[in-house]
């Protein structure tokens, strides 16, 4: 055994010079204030480095190491009694006597505290092997004044290696045999302040909690600050949404707006288009009246002619006859002769007509060859010598016509075709253009062309509508919508063609896959893709330093995990060195996926997805797309055309196949030889003629020829009226024509206007005024009402009234967006928007999580699963303690019997939650499993609300901001019930609190002062040779003389080194020491102890 035997304190507190004797039974006697505690609290700081002074005191805060060292006399007025303007440093010494009674030898362990004149102190420990210490001397005269070295001082006068407290304890637990690391200490010396201080009054719940159990609550600063860091993520999360949100209002206005102009618009293009109608429709009508006007005038005109050709040859036959009747020289013959001959002039007419009728059929004829010149089964020499005489025969000429005819037929049906086929490819040019403009639009307003993937919007349209319905705090987002930007272009078109579909596959919360995996399975949608997110979180990915993935900024930690297994595998390497892995990829589009290499198609890419940019890529990307398209939908016009203007001209041809007489030629060359013979014949007659004509047939051939004279005139007359009637019906047709093409100019040139800047719009509005006209102006679709479009002129203003006060709003709250109020900035604002969701939303939403993550790690790990630990190793503490109880030699047992606490409290409800958790841990399911079922009897249902309740439990004492409260939870000893049983020869496993005198306190003092020495027997008894030190402070105050001699004859029995501090029972207890030492204060700052020693030791070396 090691015993304490002297004590040396100089400078400490009131002592300035005093050296002591230590006994195995030390009593130091005074009175209170006398200093007492002084000695007990000077040798466990030189000793153990313990700073826990006085603890009786210290709810004064009175008693502090600078207190001792300056000697603090009042702690109001701030009066010392070494102070710092009379003594700048103050050298304090500690100074420790040990005999080691095994080896028979002494040392000194001693210990200088340094106080400067800023009132910091150093604490310094040396060890003096072999050493009493009568033998040192810890002052110096110097001018005829004592003064205490300092450690450097006392260094040098004694060739000593000073330590600090790293160092120097170590050293001194290992020369007084107990041999702990510093880590160790606390523990002990928890068990040696246990027993100096405990409350013999106290109950035995609060006498186990107090003076046996460790004091040392589980830390909630780090549950507190997760707290505090995620309500201010909260906050901030809250401020994006509301900015998001009020964002999300403008567009809806600005979307308003537009929609509304969009109806005015289409309204203007529906009014355009039914003038263009009804011009088309006039001046068509117009054409047709005047080109019947005009052939009616050109109908009289040639009547005209030939009224006029009757007129001369009536007049002339009258003349004629007038002049015979007066000559009485015509005869029969010579009239018959000439009516023979009028007949041939006139059958000759017929067959001129028939000529002239031929050769233009015979014109239209090479036409329409030169329009079937690719169809060589036709006979052209004779279709083309339908005029020549003699070569070809009626019959072969009518065969070939008939052939013609058929050829014309077929070429005319198969142009309709043709027209059929390119009004169908102008329908999806159109279609196409639509669509192009369309995204045009959509990316103006910042709107990805999720319109290219119905399946996809529909399901996660559907998923978040079962998300709202259930009340979730969550969104289903396509892949895409999560990438911020694509950190290098010339990367874009093979990453986004390798992934193809895989950009906008939908991704959920892992917490929520369930549930949308359910609506998948009842969607209509059922082939768009949702990916498994929470088998995804569970999977380790470790992406390829090279892949590119690397080139994607993502913000959310599911996205980025997402993208990571989709390309992580791959390697972003130069084309020519893909052949050398297994997986990788070129910017050219050269791949190898599992070794099968191949060329993607960037054809095929329809739009971009990845990236803010991929806004205005896809805008310059559809108008090259519409432009080209449009250059197509050109040519399909002008092919439309010419298809149009032939089929055109084969079916007016086809109006010139009728009979013609093709021998028309021949006849009349004969007709020619028979009118000449005649003339011949007359000219005889005429010559011949004699006095044979009668006069009374020549007089009625001159009236016959007068009555006709006259008749013929007044038919010219009238045939002259009707064409100045037609010509005035011409003159206006034509007028008339000319204002509606003039105006058809304006209307064509505002439609066409319409159509370039609107095409899309246009096509709609026109589809449906042609349903409405087709419905027979019934239904929607028709123009709007005065009224109408004077509500929709009122809409569209108050929505840019309403957008105007809801940007002044928004940029009074948030005057460094930069973003300015007017109705043409609608891009600006969708940008905005679509940065803080993708930027500051996702980033602190990512931050949210991993917070979140925390907070529920230190809430399960560091409190819950902590209390559950520091309740257990106070369990095994006790057991510890009930082993070496046991080992006592008493007339009474005593064991403690500690329990968890099962009042159905907050307590109640975390600690069994934490034994469950715990449970699983062990069982290695935590990791695998979010959730714990608890135990067989309870729902995963019931286990989340178990779960829910204590995070509201502790986050209700957080934000209630009571230390006190907060104390109360993160004291572990408040989650168990305590009681000490008695086993004697009356009682077997009683309850001391219920037992008689329990609560004078009498009756508990023996079994307290037992406990608190088995707990430090625990560690005296394990070790070899070591001191057995034992400090109590007003010992046995409620013990009759005779308990206090029991007490005491155990404690010797057990080889304890004692020092008691007592104002009172001096004799009883002093009775029993070896060695009294009375404390007396001389005045305030002065302290002085006396010695008494009885059975006085052997003091050899």
């Amino acid at each position: 055994m090691i015993l304490l035997t002297k004590v040396r304190l100089i400078n400490w507190y009131a002592f300035s010079h005093e050296t002591a004797p230590i006994g195995q039974f030390t009593l130091i006697a005074g009175k209170n204030g006398n200093g007492k505690s002084v000695l007990l609290d000077a040798i466990k700081y030189a000793a153990y480095g313990d700073t826990i002074f006085n603890k009786s005191s210290e709810s004064k805060g009175s008693r502090t190491l600078y207190s001792y060292t300056r000697g603090l006399l009042d702690a109001t007025a701030g009066t010392y009694m070494r102070p710092a303007e009379r003594y700048p440093n103050v050298y304090t010494h500690i100074v420790l006597e040990y005999h080691d009674e095994l080896a028979d030898r002494y040392f000194i362990l001693g210990t200088v505290i340094e106080t400067s004149a800023s009132n910091n102190y150093r604490t310094r420990r040396y060890v003096m092997d072999d050493t009493r210490l009568d033998e040192v001397s810890h002052t110096y005269m110097e001018e005829g004044r004592e003064q205490p070295y300092s450690a450097d001082g006392l260094q040098k006068a004694y060739s000593l290696i000073m330590m600090d407290r790293e160092k120097g304890l170590p050293k001194f637990l290992q020369m007084t045999g107990m041999k702990m690391g510093l880590s160790q200490l606390p523990a002990y010396l928890r068990r040696l302040r246990g027993i100096m201080t405990y409350d013999p009054s106290a109950k035995v719940d609060r006498f186990i909690r107090d003076s046996v159990l460790e004091d040392k609550p589980v830390d909630f600063t780090k549950l507190i600050e997760a707290k505090a860091n995620i309500d201010k993520l909260n906050h901030t999360f809250q401020m994006i949404e509301e900015e998001v949100s009020e964002l999300d209002g403008i567009l809806k206005v600005y979307d308003l707006w537009e929609r509304e102009k969009d109806r005015l618009l289409m309204d203007d293009i529906k009014q355009c288009y039914k003038k263009k109608q009804e011009l088309e429709h006039q001046i068509s009508r117009l054409a047709q009246d005047r080109q019947l006007a005009s052939r009616q005038k050109e109908e009289i005109t040639e009547f005209l002619r030939t009224l006029d050709k009757r007129a001369r040859d009536t007049d002339e036959r009258l003349i004629q006859a007038q002049v015979n009747l007066n000559a009485m020289d015509c005869a029969k013959m010579i009239a018959e002769e000439q009516r023979h001959l009028e007949s041939l002039q006139q059958e000759s007419q017929r067959l001129q007509s028939d000529m002239d009728e031929l050769e233009r059929f015979q014109q239209k004829v090479k036409e329409m060859l030169s329009l079937l010149k690719e169809d060589e089964s036709l006979p052209r020499s004779v279709l083309l010598g339908l005029c020549e005489r003699s070569r070809f025969t009626s019959l072969e000429k009518e065969t070939a016509i008939e052939a013609l005819k058929s050829a014309v037929d077929e070429t005319h049906d198969k142009l309709i075709d043709e027209l059929g086929q390119i009004r169908g490819q102008l329908k999806e040019t159109n279609a196409a253009i639509q669509q192009q403009l369309q995204i045009i639009e959509e990316c103006r307003k910042h709107r990805s062309a999720y319109s290219l993937i119905p399946e996809y919007v529909g399901l996660r349209e559907e998923i978040n509508q079962e998300f709202k319905r259930r009340g979730i705090a969550s969104e289903a987002k396509f892949a895409c919508e999560y990438v911020i930007a694509l950190q290098d272009e010339a990367w874009r078109d093979a990453i986004e063609a390798f992934l193809g579909p895989r950009r906008y596959t939908i991704l959920v919360d892992p917490r929520y896959y369930d549930i949308a995996d359910d609506v998948l399975n009842r969607s209509a949608h059922k082939y768009a893709h949702l990916f498994n997110t929470k088998l995804l979180m569970r999977k380790t990915i470790e992406p390829q330093k090279d892949s590119p993935v690397h080139f994607l900024r993502i913000r959310n930690e599911v996205a980025q995990r997402y993208f990571d297994y989709q390309l992580g595998r791959m390697h972003a390497v130069d084309i020519h060195e893909v052949r050398n892995y297994e997986n990788a990829i070129s910017k050219e589009g050269r791949v190898s996926v599992a070794m099968d290499s191949y060329f993607l198609r960037f054809d095929r890419i329809r739009s971009y997805y990845l990236g803010q940019e991929s806004f205005e890529l896809n805008r310059i990307r559809a108008e090259k797309a519409a432009e080209r398209l449009n250059d197509e939908k050109r040519a399909l016009l002008l092919q439309q055309e010419e298809l149009t203007a032939r089929k055109n001209m084969l079916k007016n041809d086809r109006e010139f196949f009728r009979s013609y007489r093709y021998d028309a030629h021949d006849a009349y060359q004969k007709t020619m030889m028979q009118v000449n013979a005649s003339k011949q014949q007359l000219a005889q007659l005429i010559k011949a003629q004699e006095d044979n004509q009668e006069y009374m047939e020549l007089f009625a051939l001159v009236e016959k020829l007068r009555v006709q004279s006259e008749t013929i005139k007044q038919e010219q007359d009238e045939q002259r009226k009707q064409a100045t009637r037609l010509d005035a019906r011409i003159d206006h047709d034509e007028r008339m024509l000319g204002e509606h093409m003039q105006e058809q100019e304006q209307v064509e040139q505002k439609y066409h206007a319409f159509e370039t800047a609107h095409y899309a719009l246009l096509q709609r509005a026109v589809e449906a005024y042609e349903k409405y006209l087709q419905n027979g102006s019934s239904g929607s679709g028709g123009l709007l009402l005065p009224q109408s479009r004077t509500r929709t002129e009122q809409r569209i203003e108050k929505a840019k009234e309403d957008l105007i006060r809801l940007q002044s709003g928004y940029q009074a709250r948030y005057p460094d967006s930069g973003l300015r109020v007017g109705i043409e900035n609608r891009k600006q604002y969708a940008a905005r928007k679509d940065r803080i969701w993708m930027d500051d939303l996702q980033e602190t939403r990512k931050k949210l999580d991993e917070q979140t993550r925390r907070y529920e790690e230190i809430f399960k790990n560091e409190f819950v699963l902590m209390i559950l630990k520091s309740c257990e190793r106070a369990k095994d503490e006790l057991r510890e303690i009930n082993i070496e109880l046991a080992k006592l030699n008493f007339s009474s047992k005593y064991q403690f019997a500690v329990d968890y606490v099962k009042d159905g409290s907050e307590y109640m409800q975390i600690i069994r939650y934490a034994r469950c958790l715990d449970e699983r841990e062990q069982l290695g399911g935590m990791a695998e499993q979010g959730m714990l079922d608890l135990d067989a009897s309870h729902s995963q249902e019931e286990a989340e609300q178990l779960e829910r309740e204590l995070r509201r439990i502790i986050n209700r004492v957080i934000e209630t901001n009571s230390e006190e409260k907060i104390a109360h939870f993160a004291d572990y000893r408040n989650y168990m019930t305590y009681e000490i049983l008695i086993t004697n020869e009356v009682l077997d496993h009683a309850k001391l609190s219920r037992q008689t005198g329990y609560n004078s306190g009498a009756e508990v003092q023996i079994p307290y002062l037992l406990i608190l020495t088995s707990a430090l027997l625990m560690i005296y008894n394990q070790k070899t040779n070591s001191t057995r030190l034992v400090f109590i402070d007003e010992p046995f105050a409620k013990m009759d003389p005779g308990n206090v001699k029991i007490m005491l004859e155990f404690m010797r029995r057990q080889q304890l080194q004692l020092i008691f501090c007592s104002p009172d029972k001096t004799e009883t207890i002093g009775d029993e020491c070896e060695v009294i030492l009375p404390v007396l204060r001389i005045r305030p700052d002065i302290m002085r102890m006396g010695v008494v020693q009885f059975h006085e030791r052997e003091q050899t070396r």
